[in-house]
């Protein structure tokens, strides 16, 4: 098999030849951003609006970033390189402060080290969506800045520790609860409830990654129930009629268990089902791939 390749620094080279400066200070410091979008049959999907939130989150920390750069055909050409344009994929891009010395205090002009990766997607996920997953509750300090965590930062050790939990408690995903109780959102997703007849889910502004698949399943909801945007606690999770969480590489997975408890109902719910058939033709219909070709 050929080598896995990627792209850094504006060239394609073999992944295990890909190496950064020491000195780096997304190494040093964690002065990076990240963004992963799916990719089905090698088309990136979201593409603009993950380079858009890139972006803005770049400005703030100060790193050179243009999102008008040809970062589609960039992912494209990936997926071509890696052989992946027959299946679905996901396309890693980090972008860092670069090179720099080793202060808190970055130098003004910036060298940004760019690095986009291709990797396949977790195995089950097929069988995720359709029979439900169960979460693990991790508890999580509130002293991070909110602002912070609004970002895709490269600071990802509650994550980790957040995946490492879940595996081991037999767990698909980790949500983060707060000592109130609060739930906030899972290690690398955003989660859901229906109550009654509506969908509840936590607002950006108490300190969560503003989801890219979060914002698109909003949009699919508002037209088939009313959503709200609330706090919420371990009780509405564990009295939910129906639970699901989302992401880009996963889409939308139907949650059956928390905390080694059945919820919802031990099953996918009606509207559950409904938004996955919803998500799955708005990526048809924006990459021009009927849906049952779409893949995993």
């Amino acid at each position: 098999m050929k080598p896995p390749i990627c792209f850094l620094n504006g060239r394609f080279v073999e992944l295990e030849r890909a190496m950064i400066p020491a000195v780096d200070r997304g190494f040093l410091f964690g002065e990076a951003l990240f963004e992963t979008w799916k990719t089905y049959r090698g088309r990136p999907f979201a593409l603009p609006e993950h380079v858009t939130r890139m972006a803005r989150s770049a400005k703030l920390l100060g790193i050179p970033f243009d999102p008008r750069e040809n970062w589609q055909g960039r992912s494209l050409a990936l997926a071509k390189r890696n052989r992946m344009l027959d299946c679905g994929g996901a396309v890693r891009l980090t972008i860092s402060s670069g090179p720099g010395r080793v202060s808190l205090i970055p130098e003004t002009a910036k060298r940004p080290t760019r690095f986009m990766l291709f990797r396949p997607l977790e195995p089950g996920l097929a069988e995720a969506r359709q029979g439900g997953v169960a979460v693990h509750l991790m508890d999580f300090g509130a002293g991070v800045n909110p602002q912070l965590r609004n970002l895709k930062t490269v600071n990802y050790v509650p994550a980790v520790m957040g995946k490492v939990a879940a595996r081991k408690h037999g767990c698909f995903e980790s949500l983060y609860r707060l000592a109130d109780t609060t739930v906030l959102e899972g290690t690398t997703s955003n989660y859901f409830v229906v109550k009654r007849g509506t969908l509840y889910t936590t607002p950006v502004d108490v300190g969560i990654l503003p989801g890219v698949t979060r914002a698109m399943t909003l949009d699919l909801a508002r037209k088939v129930l009313p959503v709200v945007e609330k706090t919420l606690r371990e009780r509405d999770l564990f009295t939910a009629d129906e639970v699901f969480i989302t992401s880009s590489s996963i889409e939308v997975v139907p949650v059956v268990r928390a905390a080694g408890k059945t919820i919802a109902g031990g099953k996918p719910g009606e509207i559950t089902r409904e938004l996955q058939q919803r998500y799955r033709r708005l990526v048809s219909r924006r990459l021009g791939i009927p849906v049952e070709k779409l893949g995993t």
